[in-house]
């Protein structure tokens, strides 16, 4: 899938049923809080510190080729945090939840509040992170999302399409992890790819996120 992965990442890969299966070496944090669905749940008390990534590079003979993280319109934590080091070291990012749980497509923002089995709605009350980074209820995330979708209804750009490019554009990210469950969701995304975004466009984005940085961090 070229401009899934910019540049090639893959320590092996193999073709299947039109279907390519890329293997890649990637560093997470040590410690960063990882959600689970069902009876177990996450508990703070038996969490430990995160291990500095230039202290895991060392220990891992510095075989990595990638760090997963979260990056979206909605969170740009990556930025200010781990960027620079990421830069020096040649590390490239996996950006997870590149829609914020889909929050950035704008169907939760549907008149009947998006479907049934839409990741907020199918696990509300039991998913952790959708109950606490993600919450809608969460004036402040829910007003950046409007103005996002607004951005996107301004230039004619559907909101995946706006969201994943931006997405994208970052120099230091080497693909886009996202979870599309259809075919049509798979097409919005790969749609995206084609998107090239003005400096207007992103000028008007940062603008929003000087007045609501990083909501979902």
């Amino acid at each position: 899938m070229p401009g899934i992965l910019p540049r090639p990442l893959t320590t092996a890969c193999c073709a299947c049923k039109q279907t390519t299966l890329i293997f890649i070496r990637f560093i997470g944090q040590i410690g960063f809080y990882v959600p689970m669905f069902g009876e177990t749940e996450y508990d703070p008390i038996r969490q430990f510190s995160s291990v500095g990534i230039e202290e895991q590079l060392d220990a891992l003979g510095r075989a990595v080729d990638a760090g997963k993280n979260s990056y979206s319109l909605l969170c740009r934590t990556f930025d200010s945090g781990m960027a620079e080091c990421c830069h020096h070291e040649r590390i490239s990012l996996l950006a997870y939840s590149p829609l914020a749980m889909g929050i950035l497509s704008g169907k939760y923002f549907l008149p009947d509040g998006g479907s049934a089995h839409a990741r907020l709605n199918l696990f509300k009350g039991r998913y952790s992170e959708a109950d606490s980074r993600y919450n809608l209820s969460n004036n402040i995330i829910k007003a950046a999302s409007m103005e996002y979708l607004h951005i996107a209804g301004k230039y004619g750009l559907h909101p995946v399409s706006l969201a994943i490019a931006f997405v994208l554009r970052h120099p230091l990210v080497a693909s886009a992890v996202f979870g599309a469950t259809t075919l049509w969701q798979l097409r919005e995304v790969l749609d995206a790819m084609k998107v090239e975004l003005t400096s207007e466009i992103i000028g008007d984005i940062n603008k929003i996120h000087g007045r609501f940085p990083n909501p979902c961090p």
